[in-house]
């Protein structure tokens, strides 16, 4: 019999204690999991909190169906039943511009019509297909996109779509972590992301249609609101259904409230230190994950390997505030169709962007009302997060009058403030993986995962679990 410890009961830990049991019951393999979770629920930063009839998202609210590991999970967990794609109001997306709400065009006709950019930024995303490909390894994505697009697609499309993600600085972030793929289109274009998606294409009219893609296609008979990349998913009760599914599955392997202090390496074996409702205690096991935010990592690990702890350390977070206003729907002259809208830093707003909550999906605000959620703060505004409630609300209601034309007063509003919000992926942060991969090497049978290393996004979490999961299993045969 072998013991497994994961640290950390959000979706990451949950995702990979789940899997390793699944996968070493299929290989045959006895093994205890126990995931020690230092708060008294499950989700981490994944937090549906029903508030007076509305439903407050203080993470993520979804995900997207565009890759298949979290409809995956859903159908291993057997909740697939329960998804809920987001409404077809959901489709159009703006972004504030020049005292304007305008809508992002959804293909090349649209985008050649479009008031997003000028002509003269027009005309400098169709000289793309002479870009060259980058001298370095790794540069920002300010860097990237005014080298294929321009200053005027940085500006007006891009940096809000990384304020949106990552509510990160494009002027320190790596092209390379943050946005993989598009590192990979430009080698695959010689440099030009316009010759890379030609050759895509010709080799996607060669191939047939994956077995996932059939089987999102089951799911999802009736549709839903595609957006840059497929369409946004949750559940009723909100996102945080699926880490409750988990836990269910779990059972008795989440053990909650119980935080663990230290992680020290003994002879090819760890011991696990925790102390929890009972009191302290500790665990000798076979291997570990350690699937928190890079913060506690470091804080845990410290007692194994200062070399660890400090690479972690490396890894930045930013502040950001979510506020959700609740509105009587009468009081909105606006028709609030679409997903909500993006800022960028240049017009100098308090807020980052304005999703449209209750018009994205069902059961987020009572009948007859409308549920409002901004983001303040981020790598660029930090101190903006941090605003005291009062200066935090009359500023957001300035903002949201200047770009809705919103003068009734919210009668619901709830602030959440995360301190260390999202990772940031800045440049360097490929180098900081690698140092942590190396030194890892000493340590067979502990493993890391979670949002700090590679992805932010519920299916990038999903996926690294799975990948986590495999892993330990392979290690313990």
């Amino acid at each position: 019999m072998k013991n497994i410890v994961v640290i950390g009961g959000g979706i990451s830990g949950l995702t990979t204690a789940f899997y390793i049991k699944k996968l070493s019951r299929a290989a045959g393999r006895e093994v205890t999991v126990t995931l020690f979770e230092s708060s008294g629920r499950v989700g981490g930063k994944i937090w549906s909190d029903k508030q007076n009839g509305y439903l407050c998202e203080v993470g993520a609210n979804g995900f997207l169906d565009n890759k298949p590991f979290t409809l995956e999970l859903c159908d291993e967990l057997g909740i697939e039943d329960k998804l809920l794609p987001s409404n077809e109001n959901a489709r159009s997306r703006f972004i504030y511009i020049n005292g304007k709400l305008r809508e992002l065009p959804s293909g090349t006709l649209g985008f050649v019509f479009s008031d997003i950019l000028s002509l003269k930024g027009k005309l400098r995303i169709a000289l793309e297909i002479f870009t060259k490909s980058a001298e370095g390894e790794d540069e920002t994505i300010a860097d990237f996109v005014k080298r294929h697009l321009g200053e005027e697609s940085l500006r007006n499309l891009v940096s809000p779509m990384v304020s949106g993600v990552f509510a990160g600085d494009p002027y320190r972030m790596s092209l390379k972590s943050a946005f993989p793929v598009m590192h990979q289109l430009e080698r695959e274009g010689n440099g030009s992301l316009i010759r890379a998606a030609i050759g895509r294409m010709k080799k996607a009219k060669e191939m047939k249609k994956k077995a996932e893609l059939e089987q999102k296609k089951r799911i999802y008979k009736s549709g839903g609101a595609a957006g840059p990349g497929g369409v946004l998913t949750s559940f009723p009760d909100g996102i945080e259904y699926l880490p409750r599914a988990l836990e269910k599955a779990l059972g008795d392997s989440v053990r909650l409230n119980t935080g663990v202090t230290r992680v020290e390496s003994r002879d090819g074996r760890y011991i696990v230190a925790y102390d929890g409702e009972q009191g302290p205690g500790a665990l000798e096991v076979d291997g570990v994950v350690v699937a928190t935010p890079a913060y506690t990592a470091a804080d845990i690990m410290k007692y194994m390997d200062e070399k660890i702890t400090s690479y972690l350390e490396e890894i930045p977070y930013t502040k950001l505030a979510l506020i959700c206003f609740g509105y009587d729907r009468s009081k909105i002259n606006h028709d609030l169709k679409g997903f909500g809208f993006l800022v960028p830093f240049e017009e100098n707003k308090t807020i980052l962007g304005c999703l449209w909550d209750s018009s994205m999906f069902n059961y987020r605000a009572p009948e007859g009302k409308v549920l409002l959620r901004m983001m303040v703060g981020g790598a660029r505004a930090e101190d903006k997060a941090m605003l005291s409630d009062d200066d935090l609300i009359e500023a957001v209601k300035q903002d949201l009058r200047d770009s809705m034309g919103i003068g009734a007063q919210p009668e619901f509003i709830k602030i959440y403030r995360h301190r260390k919000a999202i990772p940031q992926y800045n440049v360097g942060h490929s180098n900081i993986l690698d140092r942590l991969d190396g030194r890892l090497e000493e340590y067979k049978g502990m493993f890391l995962t979670g949002s700090a290393y590679r992805g932010v996004g519920i299916n990038d979490c999903v996926n690294n679990a799975r990948i986590t999961a495999e892993k330990v299993v392979n290690y313990i045969k």
